[in-house]
């Protein structure tokens, strides 16, 4: 149900925030590409989202967000991922009502939170339930994807230009107002622009006009991007093409064979996306994204899952058809984890994970992201109640103690990201895990307790700062510093401290030694710096 304040106190709202955005604006939040990774800046320095999402339905008014901000502060989140509504800003045709945005600014604002909104337009979901009523109304001007038996689904069809420009205008909109109000805080750093695109319940438009096309010729601006980037090519998009003798023309079926239906629906709707993320750069550019509905691996086919969402399969063709997009981002509920992650770290795409299941053991995942993959953020879905009688629940317990140790320590993360100096610990059913340190020393793991499929598990990070300097943070696992070189013996602790970091100095509150020194990280997470005395590595003469 859609809530209005009243106009005096909406004014003043909105006064206010416009009074905030008239001072000198910070840099705008932007993607930097560093040699062989990104960079997030905010305020002109990188940032790491450490993040969590509302549920759907938690901006419609401003009392449900209530427990959003509790639960992030709580958790130690710097970063919230709020819906914006395209039916609930534009009600009327060319009538916008903002003022739950400004709820959501002003709310992230008052929690010390920044922000990345998702804009719930033409897609949610493979579907189109967020669009105005005045557009799911008109189904000749707004006209719907129709399926393989002729049945009309609650989709719009990624050829309507109408319903594109619609929804490109609203985007606009809402970026301008954004503009205007939040310049000078940056309190928002991105953008999804719409949620889960894709065909559910069908592989492609059936409908006459999109049948005409599929079975017309692909567009020479999609094959000259294929031929260019023929050999960095995803491997089922490669080998459908090359099934065809990789034609530099042709029909889609031509083309692609059996992959044609997924392809050709990737392209029309990565189109729609990238013409809306237009609109808005052309206003207000601020870094912006498409999440992902992966593949599960017990469908069968496009269509089962969102067709033409931006999955594995179509990852290229939506790097050829959307360039104001600046990643394509994996919501992550599967168990295949790491897999996502190396599909979706790309030359031209970084990690970023904006939804993953809010489950206990997903926490160890924020550790893998940060250290493993350099990715740009985290973000576990449904955050809302992980704070239930001021006491943070079961559930959010590991995040809490995952999220604590690794706030303090982003400064030095997004600093050390893309040098190979970070290395998530994270346990598996395979026992320990070694970290090679160098050519003379690794880092040999040891876990606690033993692997649980659904418990907590040993989970974190080894940072090297400098040669026999590491930062050791987690929780669930011993280390051992093993020399490599001489006889079989640990390396000698020059100095054992726990302790935190503010930037990126390290401030120390005990030094351990004795029965106490020791490389442990028990199940409440902790920070520890080793610094090691080893020899010089003897000279070659």
């Amino acid at each position: 149900m859609r809530r209005y304040v009243p106009v005096f106190l909406g004014f003043i709202l909105f006064a206010s925030l416009t009074a905030q955005a008239q001072q000198s604006p910070r840099p705008i939040p932007s993607l930097e590409h560093v040699g062989s990774h990104f960079r997030l800046l905010v305020d002109g320095k990188p940032f790491l989202i450490l993040g969590g999402q509302a549920h759907n339905s938690s901006a419609t008014n401003p009392q449900d967000l209530e427990p959003v901000w509790r639960s992030l502060t709580a958790l130690h989140a710097n970063t919230a991922e709020v819906p914006v509504y395209w039916e609930l800003i534009e009600p009327q045709p060319g009538q916008f009502d903002f003022h739950l945005v400004d709820e959501v600014l002003a709310g992230a604002r008052r929690n010390h939170l920044r922000l990345v909104l998702l804009w719930f337009a033409s897609w949610k979901n493979g579907e189109m339930h967020y669009t105005p009523e005045w557009v799911k109304r008109d189904k000749t001007k707004f006209r719907r994807v129709v399926g393989a038996r002729g049945e009309e689904l609650e989709i719009l069809s990624p050829l309507c230009e109408a319903a594109r420009d619609a929804d490109a205008r609203a985007f606009a909109t809402l970026l301008e107002h954004l503009r205007r109000v939040d310049e000078a805080d940056r309190t928002v750093i991105m953008i999804q622009v719409e949620n889960e695109t894709g065909l559910l319940g069908t592989d492609r438009d059936y409908a006459p006009e999109a049948t005409r096309r599929f079975t017309g010729p692909v567009p020479a601006e999609l094959m000259a991007y294929l031929s260019a980037h023929r050999d960095a090519l995803v491997p089922s998009l490669k080998a459908a093409w090359a099934a065809a003798g990789f034609r530099s023309a042709g029909t889609w079926p031509e083309v692609f064979g059996e992959l044609a239906p997924e392809v050709s629906t990737a392209w029309h709707i990565a189109r729609y996306v990238d013409k809306v993320a237009e609109a808005g750069k052309q206003v207000y550019p601020l870094p912006m994204y498409a999440n992902v509905w992966l593949i599960n691996p017990g469908k069968a086919r496009a269509g089962q899952w969102p067709s033409g969402g931006p999955t594995e399969h179509v990852l290229d063709i939506w790097k050829a058809a959307a360039p104001h997009l600046d990643l394509l981002a994996p919501d992550i509920y599967l168990p295949t984890y790491r897999e996502t992650c190396i599909t979706y770290t790309r030359l031209d795409n970084p990690l970023f994970v904006p939804e993953v299941q809010f489950i206990p053991h997903n926490a160890e995942n924020a550790f893998l992201t940060f250290g493993g993959y350099d990715g740009l953020g985290f973000s576990p879905f449904g955050i809302d109640n992980a704070v239930e009688d001021g006491k943070v629940t079961a559930t959010a317990a590991e995040y809490e103690d995952t999220y604590r140790v690794l706030s303090p320590l982003l400064d030095l993360l997004a600093a050390k990201q893309g040098s190979n100096k970070l290395h998530a610990i994270i346990q598996s059913e395979d026992g320990g895990q070694s970290v090679r340190l160098d050519k003379r020393l690794v880092a040999v793991v040891d876990f606690t307790k033993p692997y649980s499929p659904e418990g907590s598990r040993g989970r974190g990070m080894i940072v090297e700062l400098a040669p026999d300097d590491y930062v050791v943070v987690g929780a669930g696992f011993t280390v051992a510093f093993r020399e490599l070189t001489g006889p079989p013996r640990d390396a000698q602790f020059l100095s054992l401290e726990e302790g935190t970091f503010e930037g990126e100095r390290w401030v120390p509150t005990r030094r351990l030694n004795g029965d106490e020194l020791h490389v442990l990280l028990p199940e409440k997470a902790r920070i520890l710096r080793v610094r090691l005395l080893r020899e010089s590595e003897p000279s070659a003469h």
